[in-house]
């Protein structure tokens, strides 16, 4: 499953959005957890056992996404809302499926019949596609930090354009995007905390600068369990030639677990 982007090039005006990771200072208080190779290692593991059980279960939660959209310039002036996109979210076989769609009050077939900028991909394929990579790429430590008032390593590795599983789609042509990732992972559980994606090595035809991810992942707490699943998502397009952007603000809420239970009792016979 490809994360997917569709931007067409009837383009909207754009703005300011983001930090880009590079830029987010180091707490003081933060505590200064182990760069040695061991320990690294070691939370890394760590990480890959916390994250087992959601990636296994994710497909059985469904929640509310709440996507808003914007335009303006590169130096944030000039912005305003484009639109409000609202729909039900459940994360099936690995897909996610989008469904009861609306763009402000009309009713919408399908995500793709947005016309602009648009994402999908961010709740479950996402925390799937970094989950692996961190065990395929090579991963380097980038620093100790809080989040959230959680102490936490963030980790970054990078995907050539060979390997990436980013496809862009600009008026019906597809581009594999390679990608820089940047992971904040608890010290204390290795749960994943927020992951950021940036791309600045988009085909110039494009006229696309750089594209960027931002996903925070906050506890929630279901049937008397607590998961750390996808609160905020951000996703930003920038064009050069313009000096514009359009980035969307998403938010996912009202989770809850379906399924069925069921069994089968048998009368003996007399």
């Amino acid at each position: 499953m490809f994360l997917r982007s569709t931007i067409c090039l009837v383009l909207f005006a754009i703005g300011a959005w983001g930090t880009p990771a590079d830029s987010i200072p180091r707490p003081d208080s933060a505590p200064a957890l182990s760069s040695e190779p061991l320990a690294q290692t070691q939370l890394l593991e760590k990480s890959r056992l916390a994250n087992d059980d959601l990636y296994a279960n994710l497909k059985s939660f469904v929640c509310q996404e709440d996507i808003q959209r914007f335009k303006g310039d590169t130096r944030g002036s000039n912005s305003r809302s484009i639109d409000r996109v609202s729909a039900n979210l459940s994360f099936e076989n690995g897909v996610e499926r989008y469904y009861d769609i609306h763009q402000n009050s009309q009713h919408l077939r399908s995500i793709s019949a947005l016309a602009g900028a648009w994402s999908e991909g961010e709740f479950g394929t996402l925390l799937q596609q970094t989950a692996q990579l961190l065990e395929s790429q090579p991963v380097s430590f980038v620093d100790s930090t809080t989040l959230a008032g959680d102490a936490a390593a963030i980790y970054r590795f990078s995907v050539t354009e060979d390997q990436s599983p980013w496809d862009l789609e600009v008026s019906s042509k597809h581009y594999r995007i390679p990608f820089t990732t940047d992971v904040w992972i608890s010290a204390a559980t290795g749960e994943i905390l927020k992951i950021t994606r940036k791309s600045i090595s988009v085909p110039g035809e494009t006229r696309i600068s750089e594209i960027a991810w931002d996903v925070t992942l906050e506890a929630v707490d279901l049937n008397g369990k607590t998961w750390r699943l996808p609160t905020a998502a951000a996703y930003s397009v920038s064009y050069a030639d313009f000096k514009r952007r359009e980035w969307n603000q998403m938010t996912f809420s009202g989770y809850h677990r379906y399924g069925s239970e069921s069994s089968l009792q048998f009368d003996g016979f007399k």
